[in-house]
C-alpha cells in the first residue's frame, strides 16, 4: 500500500489546501447573460462583408416576409480573454463580437438559400428564446462569449405597415 505525502507543518498543510480551494473555485463555469443593443453589431457585420444582408430583429419583423428558407440557428463565438497584444475587450465589447459572429453565419446562411434577408431574429438560449427587437443575448463565459440567434431566411424584409 503506498502512503501519500503529507507534510508535517500545519502552516504548509494549509497553505496546500488554501491553495487546492482556490483552484477548486476557480474551476467554476461561469455563465451570465447579457442583453445588448443590436445596432453596433449589425453595423460591424455590415462593414465585415454582410452588407448584402439585410436582418431584422424580433419574432414579429417576420409578418408578411417571403420566406425563402427555414429557420436557421447560429451560435456566434467570441472571447472575452485578453488578446495576445494585451488588449482585453469589455463585455459589452465581447458581446458585440459573439453577436456580430452571429450575424455573419446568418448572412452566410441567407445567401446559400438564396435569400436577401434575416427576419424574425431572436435569442434562443438552451430553449429559453428572447423576443426583443432592440437587443439581444449573449451568454459570458469564463473562456468564451456565446450569441445564440434564430432567424427566418426571406427575399427581404417586409415594408411596415403605417
Amino acid at each position: 500500500m503506498t502512503r501519500a505525502f503529507l507534510p508535517r507543518s500545519p502552516a504548509v498543510r494549509g497553505a496546500l489546501v488554501a491553495a487546492a480551494l482556490a483552484a477548486a473555485c476557480g474551476a467554476q463555469a461561469r455563465n451570465v447573460g447579457l442583453m445588448l443593443p443590436v445596432g453596433g453589431p449589425v453595423a460591424a457585420a455590415r462593414a465585415g462583408g454582410a452588407a448584402d444582408i439585410e436582418f431584422a430583429f424580433g419574432s414579429g419583423s417576420a409578418r408578411g416576409a417571403e420566406i425563402v428558407g427555414g429557420t436557421i440557428s447560429v451560435q456566434g463565438v467570441a472571447s472575452p480573454l485578453a488578446e495576445p497584444h494585451g488588449f482585453k475587450p469589455t463585455e459589452a465589447e465581447a458581446c458585440g463580437n459573439a453577436v456580430r459572429d452571429a450575424l455573419e453565419r446568418l448572412a452566410t446562411a441567407a445567401r446559400a438559400a438564396g435569400g436577401h434577408a434575416v427576419v424574425g431574429i431572436v435569442s434562443n438560449y438552451n430553449g429559453n428564446t428572447i423576443d426583443d427587437a432592440a437587443q439581444v443575448e449573449c451568454r459570458m463565459g469564463s473562456a468564451k462569449v456565446l450569441a445564440p440567434l434564430s432567424g427566418v431566411i426571406a427575399k427581404s424584409v417586409p415594408a411596415k405597415a403605417p
